[in-house]
């Protein structure tokens, strides 16, 4: 899907899935379900803590929005090492089964904070109801863009109410993460 690199690492980016999939019912396991608490989850984080959970670059997808990297990372044919099988039953697509255990040391406290935020306010929500709910500001910016466009950091800080102080922070974070 792309070449983006997540801003922390694939390791803090596919922990944070894991633990959100070893979470969920099974019947529940989906990628559609996986990528709105993370989605939620970096929301709460971004504005609450001057950063993302996964720091992936989320695209607007016709269900909302995708974390890029890992869209890739799950894959219906995994190879060895990898954290997750994902799998069709009949007409439902994109059931996850995770293959390995989460490694809680890529995750902060604040990351689990997040993510169990996120986890307790949206895995009882269907398909529909999470479609709709991650339809908002920065979905639709980026969608008048084009089709799976990027959505912008602009765009999600001002799905969150940003204020001018940690607009900069933000800023000043992805550029020094960008130069390193």
């Amino acid at each position: 899907m792309s070449a983006f690199k997540p801003l922390f690492g694939k390791d803090v980016l596919i922990n944070a899935a894991l633990w959100v999939a070893t979470r969920l019912p099974e019947d529940q396991c989906r990628l559609h379900k996986i990528f709105k608490i993370l989605w939620f989850a970096d929301l709460y984080h971004l504005k609450k803590y001057g950063r993302t959970v996964t720091g992936d670059t989320y695209i607007a997808m016709n269900n909302g929005p995708v974390p890029s990297v890992l869209y890739d990372e799950m894959k219906p044919d995994p190879s060895e090492g990898d954290a997750f099988r994902r799998f069709d039953r009949g007409n439902e697509k994109g059931f996850v089964v995770p293959l390995k255990s989460v490694n809680a040391d890529y995750l902060s406290e604040t990351d689990v904070e997040a993510l169990t935020y996120s986890l307790n306010l949206y895995k009882d929500k269907s398909f529909d109801e999470l479609t709709q709910l991650s339809h908002k500001h920065a979905w639709n910016s980026a969608r008048n863009a084009g089709m799976n466009t990027s959505i912008r950091i602009d765009e999600i800080l001002d799905e969150i109410g940003a204020d001018s102080e940690l607009r900069e922070y933000v800023k000043d974070d992805i550029l020094f993460r960008q130069a390193l």
